[in-house]
């Protein structure tokens, strides 16, 4: 149990002679949000879009997996301002291409 208060109602449960699981499952959820994009290319008739980060707080990792994964054919690609081996790794390992310090000239083509 993570605390007293789950520890009292599971003993509440046990004398009670109930069926029960604890955390058992894994039930997934979706928070309505909007991701506004730092910049919108239009290269060629393709939108590209681009996050410029600084720092790359954990709660824009999530919401970058998560838009990703509800949007998976947008083109999503980040500047970092430093290279950071961390937030490359990171984009990398979710499918994001990245550059330092300055949007590609391949990307503008």
């Amino acid at each position: 149990m993570k605390n007293k208060f789950e520890a009292k109602l599971f003993n509440q449960l046990k004398r009670a002679k109930v069926s029960f699981k604890y955390e058992s499952e894994r039930i997934p959820y979706i928070l309505a949000r909007h991701y506004i994009p730092d910049f919108v290319l239009l290269v060629q008739g393709k939108k590209i879009y681009i996050e410029a980060k600084g720092y790359l707080r954990p709660e824009h990792k999530s919401k970058m997996v998560a838009v990703k994964k509800l949007h998976p054919a947008m083109d999503i690609r980040f500047i970092f301002y430093s290279e950071n081996k961390k937030y490359i790794k990171w984009a990398e390992k979710h499918g994001f291409p990245w550059a330092i310090e300055r949007i590609p000239n391949e990307w503008l083509r």
